[in-house]
């Protein structure tokens, strides 16, 4: 179910802690940005907060509370505060769990318009937090070339040493024990050969593994270490260096194949910002911080599936709610500004009655409450 609340995000949280601790797989904020001066089409918002970073502080408290173990915290915020709010999200989210900062370009170098500004600032951040450190974005993959995967190990004596290693089983079969065959063409049970040297060795994660436990184990050593491939065959080969070739080597299944197209962390709408007030129809035109969708779906698309819970504590236009609606996720959104929560309820109708940029009439359920 879909949600607008109108009123205090933080005292919301702390009404329905219990109900929502452990629930959202993504957390977006996009807060004010404490940038000293006034802000608005009527300059009308005083953006300035004296407690602003004790505030924050208290809203990333609740939000960390509510994401799922492997959730994702993401906010929006440019230079004025941005070295600031990194040590507030640090000091509840841990360095570990920064993942990264994502430069968002919003303005055109030469479309110069605030003639009173010491310099043409053209870019917002990001600042992207995940709740445990070993979680990843959620990436498309690219698809594993089968011509490479040509060697087939033989088994000639199933009689290998077994040890426990860092808490994984492995087997040992000496040089006589087995054999490596290259053949012409892919066939079942046929694996790639990677070469354990440069950025193997220190950034992959079998590479590093065969470096601190295996490598000085032997030599010609064929080793079969159960966990590695936990996707696939659910192990993975390696076989130790000899006097010809210094490095270790180990096999990858097709099963595990295919390496992920990771998101980067250049991001551009400047397009999409120009035509950002026809985003979710007449009447949501939200002066001076409005997101275009397109940013909204990029963090959708590599932090949530499908049917994952979102929340959004400044919700403004609400943005994050029409593309959770049109990528099938659930959202939450709150905002303290009645305007914008008129925006909001007028963009969901916006929406029903196919009355948004894309003219497309959307079906969803959508409750609103007032706390």
């Amino acid at each position: 179910m879909n949600k607008i609340i109108y009123g205090n995000a933080y005292d919301y949280c702390e009404k329905k802690a219990g109900e929502i601790e452990g629930r959202f797989q993504l957390i977006y904020l996009d807060p004010p940005y404490n940038t000293k001066r006034k802000r608005g089409a009527r300059k009308s918002y005083n953006d300035t907060n004296s407690n602003w970073a004790q505030n924050m502080r208290d809203v990333i408290v609740n939000a960390h509370k509510a994401l799922k173990k492997e959730g994702f915290l993401a906010v929006s915020i440019n230079q004025m505060e941005l070295f600031n709010l990194k040590p507030v999200i640090d000091t509840v989210f841990c360095a570990e769990c920064f993942i990264g900062l994502f430069p968002v370009k919003i303005r055109h170098k030469d479309r110069q318009l605030m003639i009173n500004a010491t310099f043409h600032d053209v870019y917002e951040y990001l600042l992207i937090y995940r709740k445990e450190k070993s979680t990843r974005f959620f990436c498309e993959s690219k698809v594993a070339d089968p011509r490479k995967f040509v060697y087939k190990i033989n088994i000639l004596d199933d009689s290998p040493q077994k040890k426990h290693i860092a808490g994984k089983q492995i087997e040992i079969f000496k040089p006589e024990q087995y054999e490596i065959v290259k053949q012409d063409e892919c066939t079942t049970g046929c694996f790639r050969r990677y070469i354990i040297a440069g950025k193997l060795k220190t950034a992959n994660w079998s590479g590093e593994w065969y470096e601190n436990y295996l490598a000085d184990m032997g030599t010609d050593l064929l080793i079969k270490v159960h966990g590695l491939e936990q996707e696939g065959l659910g192990y993975r080969w390696f076989i130790t260096s000899n006097e010809k070739r210094k490095s270790g080597v180990y096999f990858q299944s097709l099963l595990n194949a295919g390496r992920p197209i990771l998101p980067t962390n250049d991001l551009d709408f400047t397009d999409e910002v120009t035509n950002i007030y026809k985003e979710g129809g007449a009447g949501c035109d939200y002066k001076d911080s409005k997101k275009p969708e397109k940013l909204l779906g990029f963090l959708l698309d590599i932090c949530t599936r499908e049917n994952d819970e979102v929340m959004d504590m400044y919700g403004g236009s609400g943005t994050t709610l029409a593309c959770c609606i049109k990528k099938n996720r659930k959202c939450t959104i709150i905002d303290n500004s009645k305007s914008a929560y008129e925006i909001m309820k007028t963009r969901v109708r916006n929406m029903r009655n196919g009355l948004d940029i894309d003219g497309v009439k959307y079906e969803f359920e959508c409750e609103e409450e007032e706390i």
